[in-house]
């Protein structure tokens, strides 16, 4: 019987951690601190959302998620409608024209 048990808890454990995704985000327009923070907190709102990490200096991110309760498309959605690109998928323009002065891309000449 106690061999049952502990067979039914390794499965129960191995079948719980392997929900975990990681991917990496591509953050092109991101351009400071606030920018960084803003991502970080938005995804961490997000149910199934375990662990967000953005990488100013490198503009990357990586995202740790189940993936039984959320997808990458969704994540990714949600930068866009906070107004930053991520992997390749355009910022709403709406949300970029909120950002603070300091978050948006410097404008060519």
């Amino acid at each position: 019987m106690k061999k049952i048990i502990a067979s039914l808890f390794c499965l129960i454990f191995i079948s719980c951690s392997s929900d975990k995704t990681t991917a990496e985000l591509k953050l092109d327009s991101i351009q400071c601190l606030m920018c960084s923070y803003s991502i970080e907190e938005n995804l961490r709102e997000l149910r199934g959302v375990k662990k967000v990490q953005v990488d100013l200096k490198n503009k990357s991110g990586r995202v740790v998620f189940n993936a039984n309760i959320i997808d990458l498309s969704t994540i990714e959605n949600k930068i866009t409608s906070i107004g930053y690109n991520v992997n390749n998928k355009l910022a709403d323009i709406r949300a970029y024209e909120k950002l603070e002065l300091c978050c948006k891309k410097p404008k060519e000449n």
